[in-house]
């Protein structure tokens, strides 16, 4: 593959860790995380707001509260859906996810 597609062969054995991440996930999650829906969605309904507004944005920070409003709005859609078999491994995910984010300290070793 290297021959033929030597770009992708390349991206893969720089970034492959990122590209497979989501096999350290539950598995019952994988088709959620492949999926681009929700995204797509996001993506669908900020252009739709910007169609009302011709875009015509007075300054840059208009586009910004344009994208936290709507990340909003879509939160409140997001939060009602419930994935299914999400409830199966939340505490899994929960445990991952804090494992992930929690903040580390760090000590310091005085050699004498």
């Amino acid at each position: 593959w290297g021959s033929r597609y030597p770009g992708v062969v390349g991206l893969w054995v720089q970034d492959s860790g990122a590209f497979l991440r989501f096999y350290g996930y539950p598995k019952v999650l994988w088709p959620y995380l492949r999926s681009t829906n929700l995204m797509e969605r996001f993506i669908r309904e900020v252009r739709r707001g910007t169609k009302v507004r011709d875009h015509k944005f007075p300054k840059a920070e208009a586009v910004y509260k344009l994208l936290y409003l709507e990340s909003e709005r879509q939160e409140g859609r997001w939060a009602e859906r419930k994935l299914k078999g999400f409830s199966e491994v939340k505490e899994a995910l929960e445990k991952m996810l804090q494992e992930r984010y929690a903040p580390r300290t760090q000590t310091l070793t005085h050699n004498s």
